[in-house]
């Protein structure tokens, strides 16, 4: 089985430092940070998003548990200064020229800007598999990653759990030195 392709936390650095725009920073920070579908991303619209009482409404594809949820204020920030620099006024969040954003201009851009940061191999995917090894990284266990990507079923979300062993190796060090563990000599 191959593991999903993902960000390190400095690739994923390296990415946003090369978004040109406010729109741009703040689609793919909702991309990263919710673990969406591009799809997804394509959805979300201003009635979606209360800045003031920070929450964002997901819409989930594949039959994957949508609902309301805490908006990160460090994205609500980005959405903001989206919002204040925006022409078109339709109702989707996301729009370029012609309208809402598609599914295909958002992968050619993540494509463009990857490029730019000298990240190889990647779709705009892996932000939504990036966001799952880094929560675990983080030390959320995987019921709260299931939940944050909005799948039914935890063994869908097992799979990142396989790419954290190095940081699985390096806890366990951590706690085998650790004053609160008792040493049986």
């Amino acid at each position: 089985m191959q593991l999903p392709k993902y960000l390190t936390q400095d690739e994923l650095k390296r990415f946003f430092s090369v978004l040109p725009s406010s729109r741009d920073k703040a689609l793919f920070a909702l991309i990263y940070h919710y673990g969406l579908r591009v799809e997804e991303a394509t959805m979300i619209s201003l009635e979606d998003i209360d800045l003031k009482n920070h929450r964002i409404k997901i819409h989930r594809l594949k039959n994957g548990l949508g609902g309301e949820k805490p908006l990160w204020k460090h994205t609500a920030k980005l959405i903001r200064a989206y919002l204040r620099a925006r022409i078109n006024a339709t109702n989707y969040l996301f729009t370029g020229r012609e309208g809402p954003l598609k599914k295909r201009q958002i992968q050619n851009l993540f494509n463009e800007y990857a490029g730019k940061a000298n990240i190889k191999g990647r779709s705009v995917h892996c932000l939504r598999h990036s966001i799952a090894v880094h929560l675990l990284e983080a030390g959320r266990g995987i019921e709260y990653v299931a939940d944050h990507l909005g799948h039914r079923n935890i063994q869908n979300t097992r799979i990142y759990a396989q790419i954290t062993n190095p940081f699985r190796e390096q806890i366990f060090k951590e706690l085998e030195h650790n004053p609160k563990i008792v040493k049986l000599i």
